[in-house]
């Protein structure tokens, strides 16, 4: 039923009606069965040795449901992060963690082009004969202001915190970093965090404040990031499963 992979690991498969769930089974020391699906779909069970095949098995065929769920949302955030953005009335953008309506007004008296919060809405007030194709750059600068302002909000609020303080903060816009931080304490954030919730752009700051005490990803490096984020596995996972939506373009 099942191939080797690796020393400890196995690949398995269930058959749910019409659809075939592959998963790999990684063996360990800890005490009890976690279920992941990682950002490419594939599912992972981490077991206890002393646990056996059909039960694995058993178990996937009780959580197949949930399973196909989250692979089919994982699909649709996919394919939406693929489609690129048009910037007409009524597309869905997203802020802070949650969707807002995108809501284009033209107004004779308006002089200059805005941008607000109204509820639901990001609204943007333009004049009569403002240009269409520079929507995309009023939006994109006014959620790079936003970002500076609530970034520096966050720095101050850890950095007071945890005791280190950056010579030099820069925004910029990155394709597969959200943050990075140098040995000589200047940090380097991605505007796009601000369409994540305020909970992961704060785990990314502290993540790269705290490379200003550990400048590596060992254990005690881990250690001191869950003592002032200590869901930071939850937001960490959720920019891996995730990051793709956090789209502009």
């Amino acid at each position: 039923m099942g191939s080797d992979i690796q020393k400890n690991q196995k690949l398995f498969n269930i058959k749910v009606e019409d659809t075939e769930i592959n998963y790999i089974v990684t063996r360990s020391n800890r005490k009890t069965i976690g279920i992941t699906i990682d950002k490419n779909g594939l599912v992972k069970v981490t077991s206890p040795y002393r646990v056996s095949e059909s039960y694995i098995n058993e178990l996937m065929y009780k959580k197949s449901s949930w399973i196909q769920k989250k692979l089919l949302e994982l699909k649709s955030r996919a394919e939406k992060a693929k489609s690129p953005k048009m910037f007409y009335n009524g597309e869905s953008f997203l802020y802070l963690g949650n969707e807002f309506e995108l809501k284009i007004c033209r107004d004779s008296s308006c002089k200059k082009a805005t941008v607000k919060i109204e509820g639901k809405n990001i609204v943007i007030d333009l004049p009569i004969n403002f240009n269409t194709d520079n929507i995309k750059k009023i939006l994109r600068q006014w959620y790079i202001e936003q970002f500076k302002h609530i970034a520096a909000e966050r720095i101050n609020h850890y950095s007071a915190q945890i005791g280190v303080f950056p010579k030099k903060v820069t925004i910029r816009e990155q394709k597969t970093r959200w943050g990075s931080c140098s040995s000589k304490g200047n940090i380097n954030l991605n505007w796009k965090l601000i369409m994540a919730s305020l909970e992961v752009l704060d785990y990314v700051i502290v993540h790269e404040l705290c490379h200003m005490i550990a400048m590596n990803h060992s254990e005690e490096f881990w250690k001191i990031v869950g003592t002032f984020s200590p869901q930071y596995k939850n937001y960490r996972d959720w920019l891996r499963h995730n990051g793709e939506s956090l789209n502009f373009d």
